[in-house]
């Protein structure tokens, strides 16, 4: 198991700086979503681009995830294109960084289209963008997330296709707020799950299904559960500490919350069995 934290965590800082408090914090890897507080997307200056594998690299950090905003779910032909367009753009750049995962997101169901309607549609998106993906040493990992969420959706969905450079982000926080049992997400999902999202959050008793994001082992997420279920499933990849102040200004910054997580996360694998 190696630790990663996503640039999410601290949009007001530098390449520089974030690849800086990885090293500081304990972390093995960095797992890319912003560059200097911007989205990565291809129109990313190229010279950015070097900073965010060049960095890493020189302080022995790894690049564990490029992360996009494709959304393989799309209603029409042309809406597909564009997403495997974008999509293959964004798989060169991670292959330039070294990076070997890509995720990409589902998205919400189309208005007017079943989830069985799209589902051929979008797996021959997501079957494009995997043997792409896979001539270049890269895995794309759908998050589960959105319309996606729970783990029998996104398991028929990949079933369909049976590609090895196409697998599970298991995001533990969405599968667990929508009233998934970590066990059973597991019993499912096995082997398919390539990469791991870990955070903590509260559940608000006064407003069902109102969660409120906190420090790792100050909320209601079994974390430690969840990591002694991965350890015991063989999973030997990465965790991503994925603390979204980007979208959540009111959350800790990232000075307490990235050092803060590190001992816990440690803790919670190194005792499970």
């Amino acid at each position: 198991m190696k630790l990663a934290y996503s640039s999410l965590a601290c949009p007001g800082w530098t390449i520089e700086e974030a690849v800086a408090a990885a090293v500081r914090y304990g972390y093995d890897a960095i797992e890319w979503r912003l560059a200097d507080g911007a989205i990565i997307t291809p129109e990313t200056p190229p010279e950015t681009i070097r900073r965010l594998r060049d960095v890493p690299a020189t302080c022995g950090i790894e690049v564990a995830c490029l992360d996009t905003s494709c959304q393989v779910v799309q209603a029409t032909t042309a809406a597909r294109a564009e997403t495997l367009t974008t999509g293959r753009q964004m798989i060169d750049i991670a292959n330039g960084l070294g990076s070997p995962f890509l995720r990409v997101f589902g998205g919400a169901l189309p208005e007017g289209i079943s989830r069985p309607a799209i589902l051929t549609p979008t797996a021959e998106v997501l079957r494009a963008l995997g043997e792409y993906a896979g001539e270049r040493k890269v895995t794309i990992v759908l998050e589960t997330h959105d319309a996606w969420t729970r783990s029998e959706d996104v398991l028929e969905l990949l079933q369909s296709l049976s590609l090895p450079s196409v697998k599970i982000l298991w995001d533990a926080h969405h599968t667990y707020r929508s009233g998934e049992d970590p066990a059973q997400t597991l019993a499912r999902l096995g082997k398919a799950i390539a990469y791991v999202h870990l955070k903590d959050s509260q559940l608000d008793p006064t407003q069902p299904a109102t969660w409120t994001y906190c420090l790792v082992n100050e909320g209601d997420v079994p974390l430690r559960s969840i990591c002694a279920q991965l350890k015991e499933a063989g999973y030997d990849g990465y965790l991503s500490l994925e603390w979204e102040k980007k979208w959540h200004p009111e959350i800790a910054e990232p000075e307490i919350a990235l050092p803060q997580a590190v001992p816990y996360l440690h803790e919670f694998w190194l005792e499970s069995k």
